[in-house]
């Protein structure tokens, strides 16, 4: 009778049992599969790409590769390309934008400024005494960020895309200003183009790297476009990196507020520029190898609040890792930070991500002046 009673009650839970795996199934699928969609993906430039190399990257649980994209051989690109779709890798491009010598070259006055601090003299002692007819440009940086540039980078960014595969994603990289934009000296200054009244180019709004992303975006409309942007100072480089300019509490946060929110608002998910040798954050104030990668992270929603934004949360973030002049073990503790984190992937560049720069003196032309 017991016996009969506890198959009876076994048989009438079996439906509720399996209404509950059938409620269940779907979220444990969906967990796994957004857990398993995380981007880990290496870039590369084309003569890296081997099927040897795509195959060892499979093995270290890598999901995508991408290559650089330029005006050098593109049938390298092309070929490199095909070798990562038949490696059942996803593939990407990245692109450089704000970082470009031809360019420059060919129009030095479409390139930013460095005026108002003089700190960044400090790396350049032979830079010569300013005539009032000069000023200082950032030699090769050609923002997007004026009504010149803009059409003319977005005309390259088409021309580099005619004739590729199609990509699952394209990365633009150096969207904002260029390096030392106040003159302080530091690198991650990125904020304005000329800071200062001196100007050979017109400056648009504060959303124009968003509408760039925007027209990329339409001449690559299967693709999933990624901005790329670079953390701001911080508090402990006013005596260091800063060489004494209080930036951190001046204007560069707030003006990296309104810009990466235009850009959030428009991009699901933007990349994190994070080489922390490169940019020299391999301090021990970060605590742990590549600890500041966690806390750059983080500082995309925190320093945002100080101007009433929520910024960007870190999974909403990709984070680009220095794969250059590293070791295997360096390369795992940049991933493991940007995985505590709560990063939405991470992309471990193997070439070098040129970020250097230098003071060109210019002639203002007397329409300008």
């Amino acid at each position: 009778m017991r016996n009969r009673s506890i198959r009876a009650r076994s048989r009438a839970g079996t439906p509720r049992l399996l209404l509950l795996v059938a409620i269940m199934l779907p979220q444990f699928v969906f967990c796994r599969t957004f857990a398993a969609a995380k981007l880990r993906a290496a870039l590369l430039a084309p003569e890296q790409v081997t099927e040897d190399r795509l195959a060892a990257l499979k093995t270290e649980s890598y999901n995508a590769a991408g290559i650089c994209l330029s005006e050098t051989n593109p049938a390298w690109q092309i070929a490199a390309a095909g070798r990562i779709s038949r490696s059942e890798l996803a593939l990407y491009y990245w692109i450089e934008i704000g970082r470009n010598a031809a360019l420059a070259d060919a129009h030095p006055e479409w390139m930013a400024s460095i005026q108002t601090h003089p700190e960044y003299r400090r790396f350049f002692p032979d830079l010569p005494k300013l005539e009032t007819n000069q000023v200082v440009k950032n030699y090769p940086w050609v923002p997007v960020l004026y009504a010149e540039t803009f059409p003319v980078h977005l005309e390259r960014v088409r021309r580099l895309l005619e004739g590729k595969p199609q990509p699952t994603g394209i990365f633009l990289n150096d969207l904002q200003g260029s390096p030392s934009a106040c003159g302080c000296g530091n690198d991650l200054c990125r904020w304005t183009t000329d800071y200062g009244p001196l100007r050979t180019a017109t400056r648009l709004p504060n959303d124009a790297a968003a509408k760039f992303v925007g027209e990329v975006r339409k001449l690559a409309p299967k693709a999933k476009i990624i901005p790329v942007w670079t953390s701001e100072c911080e508090e402990l480089d006013k005596q260091t990196l800063c060489a004494g300019v209080n930036c951190f509490k001046g204007t560069c946060w707030r003006e990296f507020t309104a810009q990466v929110q235009a850009v959030a608002e428009t991009s699901e998910t933007i990349a994190a520029l994070l080489p922390y040798k490169s940019f020299k954050r391999d301090l021990a104030e970060y605590g742990p190898t590549a600890g500041w990668i966690s806390q750059a992270l983080e500082s995309f929603s925190r320093m945002p609040m100080r101007y009433a934004s929520n910024g960007v949360p870190a999974s909403r973030l990709i984070a680009v890792l220095q794969g250059w002049e590293v070791t295997s073990q360096q390369i795992a503790a940049q991933l493991d930070q940007a995985q505590k984190a709560g990063a939405a992937g991470g992309l471990v560049s193997f070439v070098l991500i040129e970020q250097s720069w230098a003071p060109r003196v210019f002639n203002i032309p007397a329409a300008n002046r």
